[in-house]
Formats: C-alpha cells, structure tokens, sequence
C-alpha cells in the first residue's frame, strides 16, 4: 500500500498515477472519492454535493443495466438529479457519438463507444472531479489512445480535475500534466 502521498489540483488539470496491480491506485482513487475510508491521513475536497466527484470505470458494460437501453440510463440519471438533457446532443457530438447509439442496449455498442457514452453520462453531471480508472484498459490499442485523448481534452474544456489510473507507466504520462508512481 501507500503512504505520505500529498496530492492536490487545478480545475482542468490531469495528475496520473501507475503502479503495479495491488500498489494501492485504485484504493487512494476510491478514498479520494470518499468510497473508503482511510486508515489514517485526511483529504480535504471543495464543498460540493458528492456527484460533483465522479469515477469512471474500467469495465463499461458492468457500468450499465445490461437490458436497459442507454437512453433509459441517462433518463433515470436525469429524473434522479434533474438534469438538463438538451445538453445530450450537444455533447454526444463533441465525444463523437451518434444519436441513434441511445436507443441500443450496451451490449449492442463497441467497448469504445460504451466508454465514451459513460463519459458522456458523467459530464451531465457537470463534474469538478473525475477519477478514472484504468479507463482504456478492456480497448483496443487505437481505441485506447482515442478515448484517452478524447477524455483528457473533455476534462480539461469542462474545467475537470481528473485523476488517471493506469497499469501503464507510459500511458499515464503521456495523458496527464504530472504523473506519480506507486
């Protein structure tokens, strides 16, 4: 595990952190978020309503309701925190989704394009923070480097602060303004 790690960020900046599997990655994520407790330490996060601080996950078909069609999710998102949903479209452009990918269920969209929507769910929350973890890993190589750039140039033009796992030293640093290894 980890220990004496002082973290901070700017809205819009990615920090990155890599290690090997059971270094802890995932765990200090998961303790940013507040969905652990730390054994000891605190962290100190802006006053926002907890679904200002989202994750993003590594596995996006276990994200969805497998026989819930994708616009059903972001309708249930919606009726839960009353969104606005003429953001979809707009959005759905600006991560490169086709409308009509709404009307499927996950199991009918690509890996890639199943992330992308999950993202797409996340930033109608208007997030001050993402924590995404290991978010490429279930894609293609070009898919992989796609989605990581599409995600790092969302987080910064939503003004996100995002932190990025990843088991790839490489991947981390090349996506990120700062990167730490566990």
């Amino acid at each position: 595990m980890f220990q004496g790690i002082d973290l901070s960020w700017q809205r819009g900046e990615a920090l990155s952190i890599s290690g090997a599997s059971g270094c802890g990655k995932t765990t200090l994520g998961n303790i940013l978020l507040g969905l652990v407790k730390a054994d000891s330490g605190r962290v100190e996060k802006a006053p926002l309503p907890p679904h200002k601080f989202q994750k993003l996950y590594q596995d996006p078909p276990a994200a969805f309701a497998p026989q819930r069609k994708l616009r059903d999710a972001l309708n249930d998102l919606s009726g839960l925190h009353s969104l606005n949903m003429s953001r979809i479209e707009p959005l759905m452009q600006e991560l490169g989704l086709k409308p009509e990918l709404l009307d499927r269920l996950p199991s009918e969209v690509s890996g890639g394009e199943l992330q992308r929507i999950a993202l797409l769910r996340l930033l109608l929350l208007e997030p001050a923070f993402i924590f995404a973890d290991e978010p490429t890993s279930r894609l293609d190589v070009i898919t992989q480097h796609d989605t990581m750039k599409l995600l790092m140039n969302t987080a910064a033009a939503h003004e996100c602060a995002l932190l990025l796992v990843s088991h790839d030293a490489d991947l981390a640093q090349a996506c990120s303004h700062r990167h730490v290894a566990l």
